[in-house]
C-alpha cells in the first residue's frame, strides 16, 4: 500500500505539472500583491485581552490590509491632470468628470453617423470564464488518483502508469474543457438579458468621432493604437445595463486579441436626458448624471492590470432616449476590427 501511495504522489506530481499549464492564476482582489505586512508582537499577557480589544485589533490589521490593496489598485494609469473641464469627483478610487469633452455640435455628429448604421443589442461576455474554470481544471488529476493507486500495487511500471494517469488528464480535461465552454455560453445568454440597450462602433472618421479619439488621447496621455474604436451605445425609454465590470480578470487570455485589460474607460453623453439614466457606481455610493458633452472617465484596473472590483457600475432605467460614446483604452495595441485602421490619424 505504501509503494502505492509513492507512485501515486509521483503521478500525481507529473499530472500537476500539467494541469498547471493549463490553469491561470488567481485574479480576485484577494491574489493582489499587498507587499511585506507588518503584524505587531503583543505583550506576552494578550491572552487575557477581552473579546473587545481582540476585535478592534483584527480590525485594525484588516483596515492596513485593505489600505495596500486600495494603493495597488489606485495606481492607476497616468493623465493630464490639466486637460480642460477635468474634476475629480471621487477619490480611491479615482473618477472624474471633464466638462464640455464634446461640442454640441461633435454629439450630434456622432449620433447622426451612428443612427445612420446597424444598431445591434449591445453584447455581454462572461468574463473571467477561464479563470473561473482553470481553478477546477487544477482539482482534475485528482481523478486519475485511484487508477494510478491500483497499478502501483499491482507492480506496474512507473512509465506505464505515468502514461496511463497523463491519459485519464487529458481525457478528463477534454470532457471539462466542453463542459465549461457550454457553461460559458449558457452564463452569456443569461448576462444578455440583463443588457436591453443598442450599439454600433464608429471608425473614428467622422467630426464627432475623430475629435473623441484626438481629445482621448491628450487626456489619457496615450496612442490612439490602445484604444478601441469608439463605441456608441443607445438606449429607448426604460431600457437598462445592469451593474458589470468593464475590466476582465480573465483578459490576458479572453481579451488577448484586443489588446489584453481595459485600462480605462472614458464615456462622453452624446444628449440631455431630462429624468434618469444615471450611470452609478453602487459600490461607492456615487451616481452621475447625463449632460450632453460631459465626459465621465474611471479605471476599471490598475495601470499594471489588476482587475479593480471597487468599479462596478450600472446604466439606470432612462425615462427619456440616451446616447453615450465610448473609448476603452487598453494595455497595448488593439488590432482591427476591435481597434482602428493602421495609418489611423486623428
Amino acid at each position: 500500500f505504501g509503494k502505492g501511495l509513492a507512485g501515486a504522489a509521483v503521478v500525481l506530481s507529473v499530472c500537476l505539472d500539467a494541469g498547471n499549464a493549463f490553469s491561470l492564476a488567481p485574479t480576485t482582489p484577494a491574489s493582489l500583491s499587498l507587499g511585506s505586512r507588518s503584524w505587531h508582537s503583543a505583550p506576552p499577557c494578550c491572552f487575557l485581552s477581552s473579546r473587545g480589544s481582540r476585535a478592534r485589533e483584527a480590525a485594525s490589521r484588516g483596515a492596513g490590509v485593505r489600505m495596500q490593496a486600495n494603493a495597488v489598485l489606485d495606481a492607476h494609469i497616468k493623465i493630464d491632470e490639466d486637460f480642460p473641464g477635468l474634476r475629480k469627483v471621487h477619490s480611491t478610487p479615482d473618477i472624474y468628470l471633464v466638462d464640455d469633452m464634446l461640442t454640441a455640435e461633435e454629439c450630434e455628429s456622432i449620433i447622426q453617423r451612428a443612427d445612420a448604421k446597424d444598431m445591434e443589442v449591445s453584447p455581454v461576455a462572461y468574463s473571467g470564464w477561464t479563470e473561473d474554470a482553470g481553478l477546477f481544471a487544477r482539482l482534475l488529476p485528482i481523478g486519475a488518483l485511484p487508477q494510478v493507486n491500483t497499478m502501483m500495487n499491482n507492480g506496474e511500471e512507473p512509465l506505464v502508469v505515468a502514461a496511463t494517469a497523463l491519459a485519464i488528464w487529458g481525457a478528463l480535461s477534454a470532457v471539462f474543457w466542453a463542459g465549461a465552454y457550454l457553461w460559458a455560453e449558457q452564463r452569456r445568454k443569461e448576462l444578455q438579458a440583463l443588457r436591453t440597450s443598442t450599439s454600433t462602433t464608429l471608425d473614428g472618421e467622422g467630426l464627432g468621432d475623430k475629435a473623441l479619439v484626438g481629445k482621448a488621447e491628450r487626456l489619457l496621455a496615450s496612442s490612439w493604437r490602445e484604444f478601441e474604436a469608439p463605441t456608441v451605445i443607445h438606449y429607448d425609454p426604460g431600457q437598462v445595463l445592469a451593474p458589470h465590470f468593464d475590466a476582465n480578470r480573465g483578459a490576458q487570455v479572453e481579451d488577448a486579441n484586443r489588446g489584453g485589460q481595459t485600462l480605462a474607460t472614458l464615456l462622453v453623453y452624446l444628449n440631455e436626458v431630462d429624468k434618469g439614466g444615471k450611470t452609478a457606481f453602487g459600490r461607492l455610493g456615487l451616481e452621475v448624471d447625463p449632460k450632453k458633452g460631459q465626459g465621465l472617465l474611471f479605471f476599471p484596473a490598475s495601470a499594471a492590470g489588476e482587475f479593480d472590483e471597487r468599479v462596478e457600475h450600472e446604466g439606470c432605467r432612462a425615462e427619456d432616449e440616451k446616447w453615450i460614446a465610448r473609448i476603452w483604452r487598453h494595455e497595448r495595441r488593439v488590432e482591427p476590427p476591435f481597434g482602428l485602421r493602421d495609418g489611423y490619424s486623428p
